[in-house]
């Protein structure tokens, strides 16, 4: 199927960030200043859990793309720590239920909160889990305990062998590759904590908003935004 060119309508909800918390302070992502004002060179967007009724209009908003037959992988994950939702293992099951046994089912973590315990509450859902290593002392062990419980996926060093910038949002280094853009690309969106859908999973302000998760899915459509301009990704054509 040719999409058209842009406005291009969202196709899937590829990301949910189901906390803009972070137990971590890493000098190459957005969390330690998100919530400080963009004067002050942070980024304006409160660190908090997302709702729970916030997280019902988000999975509303993926069934509706799963029924249309065009939502692929899921995955849990944003600018902060997913674990750190008090309600994190009803979220991985409540989402499972809404994409069925087929679609992936992800989510990244630091590994800081991740046991053998959570593992067997996580196991019934079969999420694919990547853990990075931005603690070793505390990854290994959650590699670990993924492992056992037959659910890790991969790890992540990106931060160090494919690094971003953030499309200029940091002062970091860039290794990644110029590659093209699949959000714009495919049509995949990204759902924040606090309820906005918007671009792409480097928008850490939220200023490529094109709608909220109470919208009607069929009004969110994707265009490049001013971040496309800075950043290491091609937009397509």
């Amino acid at each position: 199927m040719e999409l058209p060119r842009y406005p291009r309508p969202v196709r899937e909800i590829h990301q949910i960030e189901v906390s803009s918390r972070c137990n971590l302070h890493c000098k190459y992502c957005p969390s330690p200043k998100l919530d400080v004002a963009p004067e002050n060179g942070g980024h304006g967007r409160a660190k908090i859990d997302m709702p729970w009724a916030t997280w019902e209009q988000a999975l509303r908003l993926v069934k509706h793309y799963c029924d249309s037959g065009t939502q692929g992988e899921l995955a849990l994950t944003g600018i902060g720590e997913a674990l750190l939702h008090p309600r994190f293992v009803d979220m991985v099951a409540s989402a499972r239920e809404i994409i069925g046994p087929s679609r992936a089912l992800t989510f990244s973590t630091n590994g800081l909160l991740l046991d053998d315990k959570l593992c067997e509450k996580l196991k019934p859902y079969r999420p694919d889990i990547y853990v990075s290593l931005h603690r070793p002392e505390k990854a290994g062990p959650a590699i670990e305990a993924a492992r056992r419980a037959g659910l890790l996926a991969g790890t992540n060093v990106s931060a160090a062998t494919s690094s971003f910038n953030w499309a200029g949002q940091l002062k970091w280094q860039v290794s990644a590759p110029k590659i093209l853009c699949e959000y714009l690309n495919v049509g995949w969106a990204v759902v924040l904590s606090d309820g906005r859908v918007t671009t792409c999973c480097l928008d850490a302000s939220g200023v490529g908003g094109v709608g909220t998760v109470w919208d009607d899915p069929r009004s969110l459509f994707l265009k490049p935004y001013v971040l496309c301009k800075t950043c290491h990704m091609e937009v397509p054509q």
